[in-house]
């Protein structure tokens, strides 16, 4: 059951892009003047407008801690029609060093995990399980071979390139953190399992976590109380999706001699198809309820996030036909997300 809820983050995950929160410290200002990347602000008949870039430093250190909690409830025939209640609440502390900022703006991050932390609860009636993995402590649960791969993180550095608006676009010099899991598991292996474990825990693993972490910005000049919108396609369940991003530049403040806009997110899912078929079993989407708001400070001189805190809510009721026979099943998807300055 714990499997489960794991896999339930992993796909809320997929279409909440916009629900993290990214910090940068505040080592150097020089002498309270406001700090590089103000020509990024102009204005014009029209107002206020923003070239909306990510341009840190090269040799800035930033610490972070993401926070993603995720609660989900379901009553199904796969719960003999009983309320199963999961929620899982996942803490990475992690580290990144800008080591090169190229030509075209993309930055590349020295980074490692310093620790995580999972804590995982299933109830269903008067029942109720946790279990609690902290990659600092080893004990049974750490042993396990669900959490292999976060013992394999803890304390590797690897690359990652980001472009300076926002998109990861990849994370590299992965094999100190793949040989971990080989000799975790033995190092009896074969070379295809070690190609199936490099696929599993490769850069795409790593982008999904950290991806979350990035404010994707448009490629032209955004005016103060305009917006811009990102879509894309997915899937939730066995449902194929449409995520509308959008995003409002409310403001533009003037704090401790920085600059920091103020944006707003928001999500929107549209449901491509509403029926999935598989063999004799018929699942119709009946009716959802699906949205996302959050709030954003983005450290413009500075050129990195300054604070961002969104929540995701799912609510699905599907109907379930086989052999003549059809059930009902509902579930309940909360999850919240945010990364804060150490």
């Amino acid at each position: 059951m714990f499997k489960k809820s794991r896999i339930i983050y992993l796909i809320s995950s997929l279409f909440i892009s916009f629900l993290v929160l990214q910090s940068c410290n505040d080592e150097g200002k020089e002498n309270g003047e406001s700090k590089g990347n103000a020509n990024l602000i102009t204005e014009d008949e029209k107002g206020t407008k923003v070239n909306l870039k990510m341009r840190p430093e090269v040799g800035d250190t930033l610490r972070y801690k993401m926070v993603a909690n995720t609660i989900s409830d379901e009553k199904s025939p796969a719960t003999n029609d009983k309320d199963l209640h999961t929620q899982q609440i996942m803490t990475y502390y992690y580290t990144q060093e800008v080591s090169e900022i190229n030509e075209s703006g993309v930055i590349t991050f020295k980074m490692k995990f310093d620790s995580i932390m999972i804590v995982s609860t299933v109830a269903s009636g008067d029942s109720s399980v946790s279990e609690t993995y902290n990659s600092n402590i080893k004990d049974s649960i750490s042993a396990l071979p669900d959490f292999i791969q976060y013992n394999a993180l803890i304390g590797e550095y690897f690359k990652l390139r980001v472009s300076d608006l926002g998109e990861v676009y990849d994370a590299y010099e992965l094999e100190n953190i793949h040989e971990k899991i080989f000799i975790a598991l033995g190092d009896t292996l074969t070379q295809q399992e070690k190609a199936t474990i490099k696929e599993s825990m490769g850069s795409d693993a790593v982008k999904s976590i950290v991806q979350n972490q990035y404010q994707k910005f448009p490629d032209h000049e955004v005016y103060k109380d305009s917006s811009w919108s990102f879509t894309n396609e997915t899937s939730l369940l066995v449902f194929p999706i449409k995520n509308l991003l959008h995003y409002t530049l409310l403001d533009i403040v003037e704090e401790n001699s920085e600059y920091l806009l103020k944006i707003e997110p928001s999500l929107g899912i549209e449901f491509i198809r509403k029926e999935h078929k598989d063999k004799d079993l018929t699942i119709k989407l009946i009716n959802s309820n699906t949205g996302g708001k959050g709030t954003v400070l983005f450290n413009l001189s500075r050129g990195c996030m300054f604070k961002k805190e969104t929540k995701t809510n799912i609510d699905l009721e599907m109907k379930l036909s086989a052999g003549g026979q059809s059930a009902n099943s509902i579930q309940k998807l909360s999850t919240t997300l945010n990364i804060e300055l150490l």
